[in-house]
């Protein structure tokens, strides 16, 4: 636990430090004033576990591969680790339909400065805007960036918390290696957070509903890891949703970010019962039983 421990202090204070350079120096004070200049900041920010993770590891002289859990063998659980995400977000969108104020309805998504363009330009954009082309688009491409780009920038952030984090606590049982991560995943958000990073009308309260829902992602995300052996899993899932996070706002009408979409209520509510399905499956399905052991007994079947 105190390897655990030590890693969560220093990786939030490096990155927090990172952070307030770049708000108080760097002039990044929110997610709109210069999105490009966030996009490339936050991006930056997703790599300080992995970057936390090495020096220590390096400092400490230990293996970086040590964990066993960077060994690349493509397993089944890859392909549910890409799919899934596509799953959760339908099911967010039937859910967030349900809350009082919200209405299951497409969006055509604006372009910035589309109100100058000719009829002409107007109607072949509106062309491209059909609902079908749009929804198909969004889906082909979320899956393409979740599985590459996405992929490796998740892998920035994976590679501490279901690499490092899963073998320095791999002497606790599923339940508090989850618990102990989702707290310090959740957390560690809390500057971007504050610049606006998913509730922009909500930052502070969005801090919290943060931490909820890395609590409700990391069963789903730590499962993954232990039935492949592999933290890959975790870095294709996490880059996945990110990449579909978007596609679940194109659907409701109403609401506001703490209720809509994957971050919201109704993201934490979905991936709450996925991970409720996932335990079922465990317990009377699964011969692995791996919610119900220690790290170490899973990872060394």
């Amino acid at each position: 636990m105190k390897k655990a421990l030590r890693f969560s202090v220093i990786v939030c204070v490096v990155s927090w430090i990172f952070a307030a350079i770049m708000y108080w120096s760097g002039g990044i004070h929110n997610t709109t004033d210069n999105p490009m200049a966030y996009s490339l900041f936050a991006t930056a920010y997703m790599f300080f576990p992995l970057i936390c993770a090495i020096a220590i590891q390096l400092i400490n002289k230990e293996k970086l591969g040590g964990t066993g859990l960077l060994k690349f063998k493509i397993r089944w659980s890859w392909l549910i680790a890409w799919l899934l995400p596509v799953v959760i977000v339908a099911a967010t969108i039937i859910v967030n339909s349900l809350f009082d104020g919200c209405e299951l309805k497409f969006h055509m998504p604006k372009i910035p400065g589309m109100e100058n363009l000719s009829p002409e330009d107007m109607a072949k954009i509106s062309a491209m805007q059909n609902p079908k082309v749009v929804i198909i688009t969004t889906l082909v491409s979320g899956l393409f960036a979740g599985i590459t780009i996405n992929a490796i920038a998740a892998f920035g952030e994976e590679y501490g918390w279901r690499n490092y984090l899963v073998n320095a606590l791999r002497g606790k049982n599923f339940w508090l290696a989850c618990l102990f991560i989702g707290i310090l995943w959740g957390i560690w958000h809390f500057p971007i957070i504050l610049m606006g990073h998913n509730y922009p009308e909500h930052n502070v309260a969005g801090i919290f509903m943060m931490i909820a829902m890395c609590l409700v992602m990391t069963p789903i995300e730590l499962y993954l890891v232990l039935k492949a052996k592999s933290v890959y899993p975790a870095a294709i899932f996490h880059g996945t949703i990110n990449a579909l996070a978007g596609a679940t706002m194109l659907f409701i009408s109403g609401g506001s970010d703490l209720i809509n979409g994957l971050a919201g209520l109704a993201g934490i509510i979905t991936m709450a019962i996925i991970v409720l399905i996932f335990f079922v499956y465990d317990k009377f399905v699964s011969e692995e039983n791996i919610m119900s052991k220690r790290i170490e007994e899973t990872l060394t079947d």
